[in-house]
C-alpha cells in the first residue's frame, strides 16, 4: 500500500466511525422497498374489495415500520441529548483500569480492560457500544462491555469489562474513546468522541524455563545477611596465575603440560553476603534490515515471554535478582522490584545501538542471554572469556513456531486453514529473506555453545 492510498483509508476509516446508519438499517431499507415492489406486483384486479383491502394492509404495514424506526430514534435522541449536554457542562468522566489478566492465545494477547463512563443514560432496549483509538491511527473494532450487575433501575454510570486482543507485548497508549449510542433493533448509530490520555502495557505470559544453577558474582550490601550461604568463586571455576605465596598443591598441572603456564586454582568462599546475581539480557538485533512482522512480533512476543521465564526461574533459587537492561525505559516507577523488571521486559524491542560485547560486563555477569540475531562472533569472544562462572543462555527464536516448514508449506498450498495470527506469522516467515540468514547464525552460535560447559540452549 503506498503513502497515497494509506493516507486515503486513514482520512475515510475515521469518517466511516461516524455514519449514523448501521449495516443493518441499509440491509432493512433494501429488503423492505424490494419486498414493497414485488406486493405490488401481484395486486388483483383493482377496484375489487381485495384489492382495496390489501393497499390498506400495505399501508398500515409501512405506517407501523416508520412509528417503530421513530421511537428507536427517539430513544437513541433522548440519550445521546442528555451526554451531550453532559459533556458541554464538562460533566462527563471516563475511568479505564489495564491491570487485568493477559492470557496468550492463537499467539495475541488478551488483555483485560475495565471501563467506567458517567454520566449517561442507556437508550431504551438499546446499546451503548465503545471504540478505542491507540498509538496513532489505530482503532479497535467496536464493541459492547460485559457490563456488571446494577442495583439501580435507571443508572447513569456505564461500567463493565471488555478483553482486548493485541497483538504485542509492549506499552500502549491510549488518545481517544468514540462512543455509540445504538437502538434496539440496531439500525441507528451515533458516535461521540472523547478524547483520553492513558498508557497500559502487556505483560509477558507465565511460561516453566528449564533449571540451571548460578553463582552470584557481585555483593553491594554487606549489612543483610543471607540464611543460606553462596559459594562464590570456587574450584573448578577461577583460575589466576601462580604467585610466591600460593600453595604449590594448587598448581594446574594440566595446564602447565599444554601451555606451560603456572596457574592455581581459587578456593571456593563461602560468603554469607554474596546474594547478587546479575541478569544481562540482551535485545541486540544484528540483522539490521527492513520489517519483517515475524521477527519484530512474534519473535519478539516469544523471546520476552522466555526471558520472564527465567527470570522467574532464577528468582526461586533464593538470590536477589539484578536485571540489567540494555536499552532505556520510561520513567515508570514502581515500587515492587519485581514489577519493575516485568515492565522493562515487556517494553523493550530489538535494538541496534548498544552490540553485546558493550552491554554485557563480564567481571559480575551470573546470566547472559542472547538471541538467534546476535553476533555470533562476539559471543563466541564473551564464551572464550568467561572465566566458568557466568551461564549462558542462548533463546533460538525459530523454535517458537515449532513446526516442520516443508510440511507447513504442503499444508498452506492444499489444506484450507483457518486463518489466526498464528498461521500469518509463519506464512510470512517461510517465504522471508531473512529466514535462511537467520537460521545459520543460530547453527553457528549453537555449535559454539556446545563448546562450553555451562550454557543452555533453549
Amino acid at each position: 500500500m503506498n503513502n497515497s492510498s494509506k493516507n486515503i483509508r486513514n482520512l475515510l476509516l475515521p469518517a466511516s466511525f461516524f455514519v449514523p446508519f448501521t449495516f443493518y438499517f441499509f440491509l432493512f431499507g433494501a429488503g423492505a422497498y424490494v419486498a414493497y415492489l414485488w406486493l405490488m406486483q401481484h395486486t388483483q384486479i383493482p377496484g375489487t374489495l381485495f384489492s382495496d383491502m390489501f393497499h390498506l394492509l400495505l399501508h398500515i404495514a409501512i405506517w407501523f415500520m416508520v412509528a417503530l424506526l421513530a421511537v428507536a430514534l427517539l430513544t437513541v435522541g433522548f440519550s445521546l441529548m442528555y451526554f451531550l449536554i453532559e459533556k458541554s457542562n464538562g460533566n462527563i468522566k471516563f475511568f479505564i483500569n489495564t491491570s487485568g489478566i493477559a492470557k496468550n492465545e492463537d499467539g495475541n494477547q488478551k488483555q483485560g480492560v475495565h471501563l467506567q463512563v458517567s454520566p449517561m443514560l442507556k437508550p431504551f432496549l438499546g446499546f451503548v457500544k465503545l471504540r478505542l483509538k491507540y498509538d496513532g491511527d489505530n482503532y479497535t473494532e467496536k464493541f459492547a462491555l460485559a457490563q456488571r450487575s446494577q442495583r439501580k433501575m435507571i443508572s447513569t454510570t456505564l461500567d463493565g469489562d471488555y478483553t482486548w486482543s493485541l497483538p504485542e507485548i509492549k506499552e500502549y497508549h491510549l488518545e481517544k474513546v468514540i462512543i455509540y449510542f445504538e437502538d434496539f433493533f440496531q439500525f441507528f448509530s451515533f458516535a461521540v468522541p472523547i478524547p483520553v490520555t492513558d498508557h497500559f502495557y502487556t505483560p509477558p505470559t507465565k511460561e516453566n524455563a528449564k533449571n540451571f544453577a548460578i553463582s552470584p558474582r557481585k555483593t553491594e550490601d554487606t549489612e543483610t545477611r543471607i540464611e543460606e550461604l553462596k559459594r562464590v568463586e570456587g574450584e573448578f571455576i577461577n583460575y589466576k596465575n601462580f604467585e610466591n605465596n600460593d600453595d604449590v598443591r594448587r598448581i594446574v598441572w594440566k595446564i602447565y603440560a599444554k601451555n606451560k603456564e603456572l596457574v592455581v586454582r581459587i578456593p571456593e568462599i563461602l560468603d554469607p553476603y554474596a546474594s547478587q546475581a546479575y541478569l544481562y539480557v540482551s535485545f541486540y538485533n544484528h540483522f539490521n534490515e527492513s520489517y519483517n512482522s515475524t521477527v519484530d512480533i512474534y519473535f519478539l512476543n516469544y523471546f520476552k515471554t522466555i526471558t520472564w521465564a527465567i527470570y522467574q526461574k532464577l528468582a526461586e533459587q533464593g538470590f536477589e535478582i539484578k536485571y540489567i537492561p540494555d536499552q532505556h525505559a520510561s520513567n515508570a516507577s514502581f515500587t515492587d522490584e519485581k514489577k519493575m523488571v516485568e515492565y522493562t521486559i515487556s517494553t523493550s524491542d530489538w535494538q541496534t545501538d548498544k552490540d553485546i560485547k558493550s552491554y554485557v560486563n563480564m567481571k559480575d555477569a551470573s546470566v547472559v542471554v542472547v538471541t538467534s540475531l546476535a553476533d555470533a562472533g562476539q559471543v563466541g569472544e564473551l564464551l572464550s572469556s568467561a572465566t566458568g562462572s557466568t551461564f549462558f543462555v542462548l533463546i533460538k527464536l525459530s523454535n517458537s513456531l515449532q513446526r516442520s516448514y516443508l510440511v507447513g508449506l504442503l499444508k498452506w498450498l492444499f489444506i484450507q486453514q483457518e486463518k489466526n495470527e498464528l498461521e500469518k506469522y509463519k506464512t510470512n516467515w517461510q517465504l522471508s529473506l531473512l529466514r535462511p540468514k537467520i537460521t545459520q547464525n543460530e547453527k553457528k552460535l549453537a555449535e559454539l555453545f556446545s563448546k562450553y560447559d555451562k550454557t543452555l540452549v533453549i
